[in-house]
């Protein structure tokens, strides 16, 4: 009896060992996406196979608080749409840029060039910083042709003189009006999104 319970007892202390084991694993390729996504590199994965073949025209309009919105894709282009598009961002050669992708099929796309704004904070007037992200637009059917379907918005962040700091905090997930808290707190901004022909 005594030979069983000492048998149990190191039965039992070898499973605790066990399962405080720690080891290195294989990462995957998701275990690199938040490492791209702190060097600038964010992607949007768009599911279109209902609109596939479908005729659209990429707009990039930009939003600057007080003003008029307007499209500064600066060309007119027509795609069809395939299974997926993709909308995406990647890092710039200067911090007063960002570098829009968008994506129709393999092979098929372009890329453009954002114009940022510098965040204006009282306690260094005369210092220039760039902080942009970025967020997906909640799709809403029906989408109407002829009509701009906003997928992906790119804003600034904001100096806010209570906490004596900037940020970009609010909504994950944009609405289609604009009607989002976040965006009434975005002084400058970018919708990228496509008008079904």
């Amino acid at each position: 009896m005594k030979k069983e319970v000492i048998a149990i007892l190191l039965v039992l202390v070898a499973l605790s060992g066990r399962a405080q084991e720690m080891k290195m694993i294989e990462p995957t390729f998701s275990d690199y996406i938040s490492l791209l996504k702190a060097k600038g590199y964010v992607a949007y994965s768009i599911d279109t196979k209902d609109f596939k073949n479908a005729q659209v025209e990429p707009v990039v309009m930009e939003y600057v608080k007080g003003e008029e919105p307007k499209n500064v894709l600066g060309f007119s282009i027509s795609m069809s749409l395939d299974e997926k598009l993709v909308i995406g961002f990647t890092p710039s050669a200067n911090d007063s840029t960002a570098v829009y992708i968008f994506e129709f099929s393999e092979g098929r796309g372009f890329n453009g060039r954002l114009n940022l704004k510098p965040i204006y904070a009282p306690e260094e007037p005369t210092k220039s910083r760039y902080s942009y992200e970025s967020r997906p637009f909640k799709l809403v059917a029906p989408f109407e042709r002829g009509k701009i379907i906003p997928l992906v918005l790119y804003g600034s962040y904001w100096y806010e003189a209570e906490t004596g700091a900037s940020r970009f905090c609010g909504e994950k997930v944009i609405m289609p009006d604009l009607s989002s808290d976040i965006v009434k707190s975005i002084p400058h901004y970018y919708v990228l999104g496509i008008r079904i022909k």
